[in-house]
């Protein structure tokens, strides 16, 4: 790839508070296990109390520890049988959600390249251009978290519309074939969101590379930084 930006590159995931404030209204208990599914139990936690939640079940005692700042039962494990926690729904990745998806993923166009046909994309060379296109580099990989399963199989929202993902999904990076769309460097690759946004939905990305949505996002790595949007 050609015209690489140097360090710096940004790995965002957005968290929309307000969607979350909506999901959450009405529930007394919410099921976050992990780090909220990759949300951010310290992003998540006050705006669950906030909404009128009053106990969490997490993972382990990491998790227990963030917490009991927020709630005031702090369930660590399997979840009771005569406890009812709200879960995907919270997040937006559920029917049952009154709002939409709190997290939106996005990365970051770190190069951009004009290609023929035949070119071959990412190391194997498993897609190759049909014609004349236009390749940009998104600076996310498996090492913060995206599947590799995407490979060939899932979209993203680059330019002005939705690319597919194509080629191998490396460490670092992965290669958009644009088309006749060519997204300037150093704009968003938004990988999935809110699709009444434009953009991918987490489910779509869980159809393609055969996880829950809830496996999706807690699988995010720690290079990602969580931002938060919204007024909760």
């Amino acid at each position: 790839m050609t015209d690489a930006r140097p360090a710096g590159i940004r790995r965002v995931s957005r968290i929309d508070l307000d969607a979350f404030a909506r999901n959450v209204a009405g529930a007394s208990s919410l099921d976050a296990r992990a780090d909220a599914y990759g949300h951010g139990l310290t992003v998540l936690g006050p705006v669950a109390r906030d909404s009128g939640v009053a106990s969490v079940i997490v993972s382990d005692e990491r998790d227990a520890k963030v917490a009991r700042s927020f709630f005031t039962e702090v369930l660590v494990g399997r979840l009771p049988r005569d406890t009812a926690a709200i879960g995907a729904a919270a997040y937006g990745l559920d029917p049952d959600a009154t709002a939409g998806p709190v997290m939106t993923l996005i990365g970051e166009v770190v190069a951009v390249k004009h290609v023929r046909a035949d070119a071959g994309v990412s190391y194997g060379y498993s897609y190759r251009t049909t014609s004349p296109t236009t390749l940009a580099l998104v600076a996310l990989g498996y090492a913060d978290g995206v599947p590799r399963l995407a490979s060939n199989r899932a979209t993203v929202h680059v330019g002005s519309g939705i690319h597919p993902l194509v080629g191998r999904v490396a460490m670092d990076q992965f290669v958009v074939d644009c088309g006749d769309d060519v997204p300037e460097l150093g704009s968003d690759a938004v990988l999935f969101g809110d699709p009444a946004a434009g953009v991918p939905s987490p489910h779509e990305w869980a159809t393609a590379t055969e996880r829950d949505p809830l496996d999706l996002t807690a699988g995010l790595g720690a290079r990602i930084r969580r931002e938060t949007g919204g007024d909760a």
